[in-house]
């Protein structure tokens, strides 16, 4: 398929209400864009809603967001080119070492990320990061699922296993080791700074998808090594958080590392 959109943003959401919010802020991010945005209300489980939406698409480049993502950069757009320039998949948050159904389980030097939760205290943003190095790092063997790009080739050569992850976890675990496995770039890009409003929990069936996912990579999986992971935090109004990436924050956070 001849892609007729820059990008194609694909959102599972059951959830009007958010998902009115979402398709609303994507609008305004990509207003200069070719766009083009998929919302599945009613999705299966978010492999089988990505691979439905996906089926759907036909932009050059494949945005997978949550419904709970903002970002204060106008120039996501841009960004997420360039970077995709560079690497098949993206995303906000990673390993390059995977020892387990959890990317954060190893440490330093192996777990980076840069992105922000609310704070409910004083209704500012709280900024974190992790990993030395550079904004875009690259040799990533998997990536959180708040907010993955990928090229449509990339998509098209991996998509999401709805079979073995019929639920709503691991699926981004799954389907950025595969696509590390089958030698794709994938990389970590810490210049997009999202404000992630949930933390997520690993309850009952987070475990049981990690035990599927565990028993599925088993040979591939490195050994654990059990390090631990050193973490900057900086408190932001959403404005400053505006100034703050654009001014090259970014960058000099990770320096403090």
């Amino acid at each position: 398929m001849s892609a007729r959109f820059d990008f194609s943003i694909i959102i599972c959401s059951h959830q009007p209400h958010r998902a009115a919010i979402a398709r609303a802020h994507f609008e305004t991010l990509f207003v200069h864009r070719a766009f083009e945005i998929i919302m599945i209300p009613d999705a299966k489980s978010i492999c089988e809603g990505y691979n439905r939406g996906f089926a759907q698409s036909s932009g050059a480049m494949i945005v997978f967001s949550h419904d709970d993502i903002e970002f204060v950069d106008a120039g996501l757009p841009e960004r997420l080119e360039s970077h995709l320039r560079k690497f098949d998949v993206i995303g906000v948050a990673g390993t390059t070492l995977l020892t387990g159904g959890a990317w954060v389980s190893e440490g330093d030097p192996h777990a980076f990320a840069l992105f922000a939760y609310p704070d409910a205290q004083d209704g500012r943003v709280l900024v974190k990061a992790c990993g030395r190095g550079g904004l875009a790092i690259g040799d990533i063997q998997a990536l959180d699922g708040c907010f993955m790009a990928a090229t449509r080739a990339a998509v098209e050569a991996i998509s999401f296993d709805a079979e073995t992850f019929d639920g709503f976890h691991l699926y981004d675990l799954d389907f950025s080791f595969r696509a590390y496995l089958r030698g794709l770039k994938v990389a970590v890009c810490r210049d997009l700074a999202p404000i992630h409003a949930s933390t997520g929990k690993p309850d009952e069936h987070w475990q049981r998808y990690r035990l599927r996912f565990e028993k599925k990579f088993a040979m591939s999986l490195a050994r654990p090594q059990n390090n631990p992971t050193r973490v900057v935090q900086v408190r932001l109004t959403k404005a400053a958080l505006v100034e703050f990436i654009s001014d090259g924050g970014p960058a000099r956070m990770i320096t403090a590392l």
